[in-house]
Parts: C-alpha cells; sequence; structure tokens
C-alpha cells in the first residue's frame, strides 16, 4: 500500500495518527531490522503475591502460603482449577500456571519485585509504570523507542491499550482488526484477501487521485503560516512519497480463535499476531498489548487468578509466536500493570477483595537480559519494598541504605538496553535517578 493510502484510510477508520515533530529524512526507509519490543500492559493493577513475589502470610494470599522455585525464581504454586475460576474444561487448556511458566521460562525471565509507583491512582500508575515519570507529558516506552529507532516506518508504534501516549514523537497506530488491515493496505481491492481480483479504480485513476492529492496539500501548505502546521503537511507529503510499504504486511490468514469465556486473552493474542507480523515485515519498532480484568476489590481469588493465568497465557503465546516467525533473539518483552493489590484482603468472606497498593512487580525478556534473576523483594509483615545496593543490586536490610526502585530506575535501564538513552528524543525527556544495571 502507498503511505498516502494508509494515512488517508488510517483517519477513515479511525486508526490515530499524530505528527512526529522531529525532522525525518525523505523518502522510503528500508525495513526495520529490530530489536522490536513488545509492552504487555496488565490492565488495573495485579497482584505480585499470586506470581513471582510470593508470602508464607495467609492475610496476604488465602490459597496457597507454600513458597517454590524454579531456579532462582519463586513463586506462588497456585494450579490451574478452572472450577475455582469460573471456567471450564474447554478454557483448561488456553490457561498457564506459574510453575508452568517459569519451568518454559524462567531461565529468560528477569524480576523485578518492590517497585514503588508512589501511586494509588489508576491513570498515574499506568502512566508512571511505562513512561517512568507519573507527570504528565512524557512518550510512553513503546513510542519513546519507536520515535528514536523508526519513525519514518508506517507502524513503528502499535497500540491496543495501555498507556500510549507518544507526545508527538511518533505516529500512533491503534488498529486490532486483520481484516481492517488487509483493507488498509490495499484500498483499491474489491476483496482485500484476494489483491489479484477486481479493483475498484484502474491503475490510471489511482495515480490521478494521487496527483490531486498532492496538488491540494501543495496549495494548502503554502497558505499556511504556523510553524507546526507547515510540518505537519510536509511530513504528510513525504508519507506519501513513500510507496507500498503496508503491502509489505505479512498478516495472519487466521486470527487466534479461543472457545469458551476467553474473549479477552483472544483479544490479547489477536494483537500480539498484528504486531509481530508487523515487526517481521519491518514495519514497526515497539507495540502495546494488553489485557485487563486486574482491578479486584472483590472476589479477589477468583478473578485475580484467572487473570494471572490468561495473563501468562497470553506471554506465553507471545513468546512462541516471535519464535515461529523466525524473531527468536530479536523481540524484547516487558510486562506490567498499573500497580500493586493491598497486603490484606478488605473482607474476612470468601468474595473479599484487594484494593490498591503502590508496590508491584516487572518482568522482562530479551536478547542480553539476564534471566532466571529476581532483583528487589518486599516484606512478608506489609509487603513493603526492601532497598537494594545500586552496585550489585543486592537486597538491603537498613532502610537507610541503598536505592528504592522506582519506575524511573526501571526505564533508564530499559533505555539503556533499547540503546536510546544518548538519542534526541530520549533526551528531550529525560528521567531522574541514577542508572541501576537492573537488565545488564
Amino acid at each position: 500500500m502507498e503511505r498516502r493510502s494508509f494515512l488517508k484510510a488510517a483517519a477513515l477508520s479511525g486508526m490515530a495518527l499524530s505528527v512526529p515533530v522531529f525532522t525525518r529524512d525523505a523518502g522510503a526507509a528500508p525495513p526495520f531490522g529490530g530489536p522490536y519490543w513488545i509492552m504487555v500492559n496488565a490492565g488495573g493493577g495485579y497482584d505480585p503475591r499470586f506470581l513471582f513475589d510470593p508470602t508464607a502470610n495467609i492475610a496476604q494470599n488465602r490459597i496457597t502460603t507454600t513458597i517454590q522455585k524454579v531456579g532462582n525464581i519463586p513463586y506462588a504454586p497456585i494450579p490451574v482449577d478452572v472450577a475455582a475460576i469460573n471456567l471450564s474444561a474447554t478454557e483448561e487448556p488456553y490457561l498457564m500456571s506459574t510453575e508452568t511458566f517459569l519451568n518454559k521460562f524462567g531461565n529468560q525471565l528477569c524480576v523485578l519485585n518492590g517497585v514503588d509507583t508512589s501511586t494509588n491512582n489508576h491513570d498515574a500508575g499506568n502512566r508512571t509504570m511505562w513512561c517512568g515519570r507519573m507527570a504528565e507529558g512524557y512518550p510512553a516506552l513503546g513510542a519513546l523507542i519507536a520515535g528514536a529507532k523508526a519513525p519514518n516506518k508506517p507502524m513503528a508504534f502499535l497500540s491496543s491499550g495501555g498507556y500510549d501516549s507518544t507526545q508527538n514523537v511518533v505516529a500512533l497506530t491503534r488498529v486490532n482488526s486483520t481484516s481492517t488491515l488487509r483493507k488498509i493496505a490495499f484500498p483499491n481491492a474489491v476483496d482485500p484477501n484476494n489483491v489479484q481480483g477486481d479493483s475498484y479504480h484502474t491503475t490510471e485513476t489511482m495515480d490521478r487521485i494521487a496527483k490531486a492529492q498532492a496538488a491540494r496539500l501543495s496549495k494548502l501548505t503554502a497558505s499556511m503560516r504556523l510553524p507546526r502546521v507547515r510540518l505537519g503537511m510536509d511530513q504528510l507529503h513525504l508519507a506519501r512519497l513513500s510507496e507500498n510499504e503496508l503491502q509489505e504486511l505479512q498478516l495472519p490468514n487466521t486470527p487466534v480463535d479461543l472457545p469458551g469465556n476467553l474473549g479477552d486473552l483472544e483479544r490479547l493474542m489477536q494483537q500480539a499476531q498484528i504486531a509481530i507480523a508487523a515487526f517481521k515485515s519491518g514495519l514497526a519498532a515497539a507495540a502495546n498489548v494488553s489485557i485487563g480484568g486486574f482491578d479486584t476489590h472483590a472476589n479477589h481469588d477468583t478473578n485475580q487468578r484467572r487473570q494471572i493465568q490468561k495473563l501468562l497465557s497470553g506471554v506465553n503465546y507471545i513468546m512462541d509466536e516471535i519464535q515461529a516467525q523466525g524473531l527468536g533473539g530479536k523481540v524484547f518483552v516487558v510486562v506490567a500493570s498499573d500497580f500493586g493489590r493491598s497486603p490484606k484482603y478488605n473482607s474476612t468472606s470468601a468474595n473479599g477483595g484487594k484494593d490498591h497498593w503502590s508496590i508491584t512487580s516487572m518482568m522482562a525478556m530479551g536478547p542480553g537480559i539476564q534471566g532466571n534473576r529476581v532483583i528487589g523483594a518486599t516484606n512478608d509483615a506489609d509487603q513493603k519494598p526492601f532497598n537494594v545496593d545500586p552496585g550489585s543490586l543486592a537486597t538491603l536490610n537498613n532502610a537507610k541504605d541503598g536505592v528504592r526502585i522506582r519506575p524511573e530506575h526501571v526505564h533508564r535501564a530499559l533505555r539503556n538496553k533499547a540503546t536510546v538513552a544518548d538519542s534526541e528524543v530520549a533526551k528531550s525527556f529525560p528521567l531522574p535517578g541514577e542508572d541501576l544495571p537492573l537488565f545488564g
């Protein structure tokens, strides 16, 4: 597809596009070769006690107080029990326990426990976990990486949820449907699944439409005086010079289709299908995918357990799809949520919930990230974080020593791992604090 058609179709289909404020080179860039980044957002605030920051304190986990380990990573051994989470045997194969997940990915997984978000607010927590700053005005990690690494690609930053502010460093693409993408990629095809079939217009007519668009844009640009508006029009002109990139998108023939009441997991997997297809085609650098349902103020033991097992299954699918598409060793996967859940239940009843808690965990896998590793911890009494030594990252018992891990530390480390910390884009959005060797 010509990028002019992509931009036009994006506007018609409701895809969100913003105009970068940084100067770009003219012409179509070669396919982006990675590394690529997938940010997996667990919307609502998951419970690290049910994941890889387990506790023996029954006040904080009423399902199990047993702590087990796979390698160096402790976990809460909560099995998949579909009856306990109101699902059926049909859905059981699509869920994953913490133990199964670690047995498969523990040697690749780096867990950060005791991350202090300093907020119990959903919007602030979601923002700070994905950009490193609680204050508004910073781009999401995916946007920053895409803006620094692949600003000219037509789908540089894809988002299907979570915090995805771009602050105009790169265009944002929101699309969750493979059928919609095929229509955008081949707008002149009557049947986008058969691009060799009938078309709406002849090639000559499409060329005349393109010339008319170019003439109109040139006229409008000449009449504009505001620098920002002129820059936006210049960027649109450059985009229209770059043709046929979207037609390189290798979309899956069959979107993931799950049985039963797994619609949210199915959507997460479909989002991942599109993102990984865009990576394989060299059209994107970063993507947000998302699954919600973690704000468990009630029925915590049922709902949190179910959503965590869906989340781990979704990450498992992402990792398998990365390998299946030949991108092994080229994709980083980062998992985070708004914040954590409170140390104690808000009710003694079986359907009691847990409220918001500012201390949470993150997970990361990818090329060069040391796996089988846990950094940071919380105490069993009140789920408050321990500080870490800024050099060795060893957990410290004295709260006056060392550093408390905060989102800005995590994002400084992620920027370094993505080799964008010294880019002009990143320098425009500096992060406080010191560098910690969180990811090697």
